[in-house]
């Protein structure tokens, strides 16, 4: 039997939108802000890597220098844009044993609001942001179980793992993503709005300081510093229209979705429905993937850099969850009651 925390979505929701909200969701925004303040400085995991590598002696370090002397980073990237290029079917298939479904959602989701019952992904936005946050902990230990495996495995081949390390680690990174979005209602399996946004948030992710990414990552950076409780509660008294003209947070959701669905539509002409995964995520390794290289030095020894590479890779794909966990759950919060409003038009229209 389904258990029922007692956590039920307003009863009658689409009736009445001023109850949107409730104050522990508002009180989530400022704690969201503060997640991510803390979550830019290094994690533990990746600290204890760098600070393992950092403990090899001189002469290993450069046994490791000379036999990486014939292939630079420029070759390592090289070869990795080929991976991706001749084998990505095989990335898809690794990678699809983590990436949740629909279904799935919508199960953990009627877990939660039993007996009531939702039918659509759509619908996630009729539960409280703190129930679907379990939702997305799902998601957390299969992925950062995979990022351990991973890196580990590949970095215990040494030189001949880097290529396979950096293209399959970074897949599973942009999966998890798409994961975490998946989990808070935004479907990136069928919108390609919505897989170009989860690509930028991975973008965004490995780097969070950096002041490289286009105009897309400015305003999910910005995203990621709201704390204006109070706005939110305006725009649910006054609409989103009303609220995205003043400017503020609305605003800069409505320019990332008009971005998003720019960059998507040009993807889709460029490589069609089929290929409009691949298409982004070579896009997101061209931005970041010359950074990735930066760790071939730590891959070079088989065994030590096995210990490595597990727990870089499992850092990474920490920082990732997070990153991910905190943008979504605070675009949820910023968006729900729109996304409401737009399902009551949708039932009110099906009806008529």
């Amino acid at each position: 039997m389904a258990e029922n925390n007692n956590e039920e979505a307003p009863e009658n929701y689409l009736e009445d939108l001023s109850n949107v909200l409730d104050e522990k969701e508002l009180v989530e925004i400022d704690q969201l802000a503060k997640r991510y303040q803390e979550m830019t400085s290094p994690g533990f995991f990746t600290k204890v890597g760098k600070a393992f590598s950092d403990m090899l002696p001189d002469k290993l370090k450069e046994a490791i220098a000379e036999g990486g002397k014939n292939i630079s980073e420029q070759e390592f990237y090289l070869k990795a844009m080929d991976v991706i290029a001749t084998g990505f079917g095989a990335l898809e298939e690794q990678a699809a044993r983590f990436t949740i479904t629909e279904e799935a959602v919508i199960n953990e989701a009627n877990k939660i609001l039993y007996p009531k019952q939702i039918a659509s992904l759509e619908e996630i936005c009729l539960l409280r942001s703190y129930q679907v946050a379990k939702i997305a902990d799902t998601q957390k230990l299969p992925n950062l179980g995979l990022a351990l495996a991973e890196g580990g495995g590949t970095g215990a081949l040494g030189f001949a793992g880097i290529v396979p390390n950096i293209v399959t680690s970074t897949f599973c990174y942009y999966r998890a993503v798409q994961s975490v979005a998946m989990s808070y209602g935004y479907d990136t399996k069928t919108d390609p709005d919505e897989l170009m946004i989860a690509g930028e948030v991975f973008t965004t992710a490995m780097a969070p300081k950096a002041n490289d990414g286009g105009e897309m990552a400015g305003i999910i950076g910005k995203i990621m510093m709201i704390s204006e409780a109070e706005a939110i509660k305006q725009t649910v008294k006054k609409g989103w229209s009303e609220m995205a003209a003043r400017g503020g947070m609305t605003l800069l959701l409505t320019q990332m979705r008009a971005l998003a669905h720019k960059a998507a539509k040009k993807a889709l002409d460029k490589a069609g429905k089929e290929g409009l995964e691949n298409s982004i995520f070579r896009s997101v390794f061209e931005q970041i993937g010359k950074r990735i290289t930066a760790k071939t030095v730590q891959r070079a020894i088989p065994l030590v850099s096995a210990l490595i590479g597990a727990l870089f890779d499992f850092g990474e794909m920490k920082k990732v969850l997070e990153f991910a966990d905190i943008f979504y759950r605070k675009r949820f919060l910023l968006e729900k009651t729109e996304r409401q409003r737009m399902l009551l038009e949708d039932n009110t229209a099906q009806e008529a």
